[in-house]
């Protein structure tokens, strides 16, 4: 009942416009009712009438991250964790948004951090093992992962993060299982079953990885990278010709991913076409 909440906080805020408890209700019925801007405002004003109290900052800053003002939700999970430095929400939030803003290295700052109140926890781990992919250090990202799926088992990004890390250090057969174990927590996710299919043609199973990433890609017919997957196991079968309006397909819908442009690339200095 987001309105009649709103309704109150407003009613409150007549009486009195400095009282921090009626912003954050407001806050949170417009943050429920996806009005983010109006959110963010809301616990703006609760943080200025109580300054010291990290809820409200968490609150703006949960609301800047749905609008997408990075920066602002920055400034205030920055200040959340200043307030409160036992907060491993606050740590986590900030490293998300860090990320977000492509300053990974702070980010992941951020996210050890949070580590270091809580070793267990899973956001903070998921959150590593995806930074350190990134960089290529797939033996760190392993461990993080699996701390993370140990303290959640049923936390399937964290098998798909194992999986990825299994990829790059070549391991397919514990990548298959990893990303088979996503698969069973969630079956709609298609990039459980893109990684099945990319473990599966590594071990040389094509008609398996072929059916895996036909399932992906009924789950998620405008993801460009699941296309760029599917034309993978298609060349690999020697169906070159379907193999290219696929990584064709995959150029259309995910114009910006360097990986596929260079496979498009490839594909037209293969067949002489501009």
């Amino acid at each position: 009942r987001h309105d009649d909440a709103l309704a109150a906080a407003d009613e409150a805020l007549k009486i009195d416009q400095g009282c921090a408890e009626a912003h954050v209700l407001r806050g949170a019925a417009c943050f429920n009712s996806s009005r983010g801007a109006e959110a963010a405002r809301a616990f703006e004003a609760a943080a200025a009438a109580e300054p010291c109290e990290a809820s409200h900052h968490m609150g703006r800053a949960m609301a800047c991250m749905g609008i997408g003002r990075h920066a602002d939700a920055i400034e205030s999970f920055g200040e959340a964790a200043r307030l409160d430095p036992s907060s491993v929400k606050a740590r986590n939030g900030l490293g998300i948004a860090l990320s977000e803003e492509g300053r990974h290295a702070e980010a992941l700052k951020a996210h050890n951090e949070a580590l270091r109140i809580d070793p267990r926890d899973p956001m903070a781990n998921t959150s590593r093992g995806w930074i350190l992919l990134g960089r290529g250090r797939h033996k760190g990202a392993l461990a993080a992962y699996t701390r993370a799926a140990r303290a959640d088992p049923r936390l399937a990004e964290a098998h798909i993060g194992m999986g990825r890390a299994l990829i790059g250090l070549r391991r397919p057969k514990g990548a298959l299982a990893a990303f088979a174990r996503a698969a069973r927590l969630d079956p709609d996710s298609a990039t459980a079953h893109a990684g099945r299919s990319e473990a599966l043609l590594l071990l040389g199973r094509h008609k398996g990885a072929l059916a895996a990433v036909d399932r992906a890609l009924r789950l998620a017919p405008r993801d460009g990278s699941v296309h760029f997957a599917r034309g993978v196991v298609l060349q690999a079968m020697g169906r070159t010709g379907e193999a290219g309006k696929e990584i064709t397909e995959a150029a259309r819908l995910a114009p910006d991913d360097k990986n596929i442009a260079r496979a498009v690339g490839m594909l037209r200095s293969k067949t002489g076409s501009a």
